[in-house]
């Protein structure tokens, strides 16, 4: 059997040992902020707020903090949550800018999808989309990694109720697998076939050919991806059933990332911007209710973003040709993830819900 050895380091964290991730913006970092965006607002280029560039905005008030902040996703513990970010002054494409603005000190912004789109919203549009991308649903969204770098969450409007955030390391949950059933990294790390949702290009397969190894060690450091619904969905489409031994070891990822001593939980509020480095920490999110008020709707601004040298992962972590998903003219998400999940949990590779699981 191969050896396996426990991940190290500040990403390798529970709920226990995290300690605080929140940098909070003071009032002139808030106001320098707000001023920056409105200036550009006045020239008339947030017609094109994806065409801004670091250089575009200057910030040297605020720039102190955000090294922080990017040192943290990068080499820390992989997440930073920014506080006070500026709403009540702002309009919705004005705090777009803002949440752009940061972004641009973390990296470069990648496109989420295959219409190309760099900056995206985290809506409920299950009423507008046939086949709606998870995010675009208030539907759970378990735990999972994106094909990114890292992935920023600006809140502009949080729901009525629900929308609560997850987070666990993968250090860590690697580490509980390796301590309870050391046998079943082995095809963690082999790796599964993932659905590439319709949105890949025309000369490629509908899934990965290859697998995408769910934990990978590299350089000394420990990296992950994963989406189960994905890996169901690809595993299915391909007519590679997953064996006994795969599911039972996806199981137990799962059992062991929502276990309350692995995760923390909170809720971004108005103002509030998380960054999460994609390697190193997987994300969730509990199903919303929303506002009656259309005008209240919960909101969030979405980015993917990369560094160059961010770090070396394997190249089958790219689902795509690279990073994100390249823009494609003409396709769209085709995928029902809602369906993938009404079916039977084990055949689908499901997952009880967050709100079950004890806390």
């Amino acid at each position: 059997m191969q050896t396996f050895h426990p991940a190290d380091g500040p990403a390798t964290w529970t709920r226990a040992s995290i300690g605080d991730f929140t940098y909070a913006l003071d009032a002139a970092m808030r106001a320098e902020l707000a001023a920056a965006v409105r200036t550009l607002d006045a020239a008339g280029r947030l017609a094109d707020t994806a065409a801004l560039g670091r250089d575009d905005i200057a910030l040297p008030l605020l720039d102190p903090l955000l090294a922080r902040a990017v040192a943290a996703v990068r080499d820390g513990c992989g997440v930073a949550l920014l506080t006070g970010l500026p709403v009540d002054a702002l309009t919705l494409a004005q705090f777009t800018a803002a949440a752009w603005a940061i972004g641009t000190r973390f990296g470069h912004a990648l496109s989420q999808n295959a219409r190309g789109q760099r900056i995206t919203e985290v809506i409920d549009a299950t009423a507008e989309d046939d086949t709606p991308r998870m995010y675009r649903s208030n539907l759970e969204l378990r735990l999972h990694s994106d094909i990114t770098a890292m992935i920023a969450l600006a809140c502009w409007q949080p729901a009525a109720a629900g929308g609560l955030s997850y987070l666990a390391s993968a250090g860590a949950i690697h580490n509980a697998i390796l301590a309870r059933a050391p046998q079943l990294l082995e095809p963690l790390y082999r790796g599964f076939h993932y659905h590439r949702l319709g949105e890949e290009a025309p000369d490629m397969e509908p899934t990965t050919p290859y697998r995408t190894p769910v934990f990978a060690l590299r350089a000394g450091r420990l990296s992950c991806r994963y989406q189960r619904a994905g890996i169901a969905g690809g595993h299915q489409a391909r007519g590679v059933p997953l064996t006994d031994r795969e599911i039972e070891a996806l199981d137990l990822f799962d059992t062991v990332a929502r276990a309350p001593e692995n995760r923390i939980e909170f809720t971004l509020g108005r103002g509030d911007m998380m960054v999460v480095n994609n390697y190193a920490v997987l994300h969730a999110r509990t199903g919303f209710t929303q506002h009656p008020e259309p005008a209240r709707a919960r909101r969030l601004v979405r980015l993917w973003l990369d560094a160059p040298g961010f770090r070396d992962v394997p190249p089958e972590f790219n689902l795509m040709a690279q990073n994100g998903v390249p823009a494609q003219p003409g396709r769209a998400c085709t995928y029902d993830f809602k369906a993938l999940y009404a079916s039977d949990p084990r055949a689908s590779g499901g997952v009880p819900r967050l709100e079950d699981a004890t806390s």
